[in-house]
């Protein structure tokens, strides 16, 4: 997929959110209508093109990071945390945000934007002469994949959301002291993703399962069949989401790349494991600012997201074990003997790292030389920069982005969907439906047993009970980072165990040999309130529809 930003600077005129304002307020009066603009092919593309370009945002500035904001909701879980309090989305993390947070009003407005250019497509397409038959419902469809995108993020945030398949305008969403228009209504949820998996169903034969060339990165037919598989798993519809998600395994056209330790570097883009991902440009003002966001402050990152202990603990020991039952676990040398995936995921003291070694424990001294600027307290500059629990992350952080490139504007694409998360998918519905067989087990050792994995495989025999806890770990430490965790304590009701609390680091002895946990504020989860995030406050203020409870 092309996107340039020349062309969707043409459609932002078709849409009647202005960027700087909220999908209820009134667009500019001299802006090009949907009946004067499509009128030819290229005017569907060039829609479409500014469609993907919602995908993902970023809210520090338009220019940088369509996949930045994406990595942020990491932070929100009990993998991470973020120490800035001024950061976006931190206040969500800790339990004290309000409905005029900055993070979820920008998230919630975002997805409208995209959802309305949506609508205005369907609305517009009509008007379009000579065009082919078969290419304009492929658009259609992708469309049509995009707007279900959008709204399945909604629906797993907000709860119950006004549900919009035509374009708005201010006056039909302007509420009254009697409440909201019909339009601006919010509808159950459950509605929504039923008739999300219909309009799916409806387009995945308009889909291709691959593209070549410019078109690489459309939505294909894999996508749609996952998208849907997903939503009927949040819906708890076992035996459907299964077999969803085994159409797309039934597509051969993914495996899984072998080499998990570059999936997430420049090495991974366009490799056979991804299905759908955010495609940028790097060095173009179009890339991404991982390292400076999230990357240790050895190399000028900020670190604001640093992975949790417990994060850290979930990676079992090379014989198939928890850390807990595993007698390789050594607490003096706590990360040897791990899942490959925890050094490929996260840096953590003693890492090798840019010619020696990571290290934040201060006094710790190793075989090679310390990079400097990420011990605590050792006096490099930006303190405040520097890991609050003694871990950073190592996925999406390149090196390629570090020596060769403004790593404000990196080129690594950020992964939305990928066929290791279909295996999983399917693996986790057949165990919820009860229908654990061989297939069960296949699905999560191929995950386990990629090439620079290689993990024991999980044995037969167990039960469903087993199976649930086994699946679980492995979607948390195979998808670390990469945006799924919020959604996991969400739909399996265990954020309220396992979000309150003080969050931890690393331990370490200090020069006294006083045992030092590092830890950061604390946080609240009330489970009558914070399953949701808050309706903006300024959409209530204008359309009149129901705050979610608590808030």
């Amino acid at each position: 997929m092309k996107v340039y930003k020349s062309m969707i600077a043409v459609f932002l005129l078709l849409s009647c959110i202005a960027c700087n304002n909220d999908f209820l307020e009134r667009a500019p009066s001299d802006q090009i209508s949907t009946a004067n603009f499509f009128k030819q092919t290229k005017d569907l593309e060039v829609a479409l093109n500014a469609v993907y370009d919602e995908i993902g945002f970023n809210s520090w500035w338009v220019a940088y990071g369509s996949g930045t904001d994406m990595l942020r909701i990491e932070a929100l879980t009990d993998n991470a945390l973020d120490h800035h309090s001024w950061n976006a989305g931190y206040r969500l993390a800790d339990g004290t945000a309000a409905p005029d947070d900055g993070y979820s009003s920008y998230r919630w407005k975002m997805r409208y934007v995209g959802i309305q250019r949506v609508n205005r497509i369907f609305e517009g397409v009509s008007g379009i002469e000579n065009i082919d038959e078969e290419y304009k419902n492929r658009l259609l469809g992708e469309a049509a994949f995009l707007r279900a995108y959008f709204y399945f993020d909604l629906v797993y945030l907000f709860g119950d959301v006004p549900y919009l398949t035509t374009s708005v305008s201010p006056t039909e969403v302007q509420g009254t002291e009697e409440g909201p228009t019909t339009i601006a209504q919010r509808v159950d949820k459950d509605l929504i993703l039923d008739d999300l998996v219909t309009q799916l169903n409806a387009v995945v034969n308009d889909l291709p399962v691959s593209y070549t060339d410019s078109d690489k990165g459309r939505v294909t037919r894999g996508a749609a069949l996952f998208l849907k598989s997903k939503i009927l798993l949040y819906q708890e519809k076992w035996n459907e989401a299964a077999a969803a998600a085994k159409a797309v395994m039934d597509l051969n056209a993914y495996q899984l790349f072998p080499k998990y330790e570059t999936l997430f570097d420049y090495e991974g883009i366009g490799s056979s494991e991804v299905i759908f991902d955010i495609q940028v440009k790097q060095d173009v003002n179009q890339g991404e600012f991982y390292t400076q966001n999230y990357g240790p402050n050895s190399v000028g990152g900020w670190s604001s997201s640093c992975p949790l202990q417990s994060m850290v603990d979930a990676y079992e020991c090379i014989d198939g074990l928890t850390i807990e039952s595993s007698p390789l676990y050594d607490p003096n040398n706590p990360y040897e003997n791990r899942d490959p995936r925890l050094r490929y995921s996260i840096l953590y003291p003693g890492h090798e790292w840019r010619g020696g070694v990571y290290n934040t424990i201060p006094g710790a001294t190793y075989d090679s030389s310390i990079v400097y600027g990420d011990q605590l307290g050792d006096g490099a500059p930006g303190e405040w920069n520097k890991t609050a629990t003694g871990y950073n992350w190592l996925k999406y952080i390149s090196n390629q982005d570090i020596d060769e490139s403004d790593y404000w504007d990196g080129g690594v694409h950020f992964i939305l969907m990928r066929y290791a998360e279909v295996l999983l998918v399917y693996a986790e519905a057949k165990i919820e439906a009860g229908s654990i067989d061989q297939s069960v087990y296949d699905a999560i050792n191929e995950v386990r047993q990629r090439a620079d994995v290689n993990m024991p495989p999980v044995m037969g025999g167990l039960s469903q009970s087993e199976l649930r806890t086994i699946v679980r770990r492995e979607r948390r430490v195979e998808l670390a980072f990469e945006g799924q965790r919020l959604l996991d304590i969400r739909r399996w009701k265990i954020a309220e165990d396992v979000m309150p609390g003080v969050p931890e680091g690393l331990t370490y002895l200090d020069a006294n040999d006083n045992e030092v946990t590092l830890n950061w504020g604390e946080r609240i989860f009330d489970p009558n309130k914070h399953y949701l995030w808050p309706i903006p406050q300024n959409e209530i203020d204008i359309s009149k529809i129901e705050q979610n409870p608590g808030w």
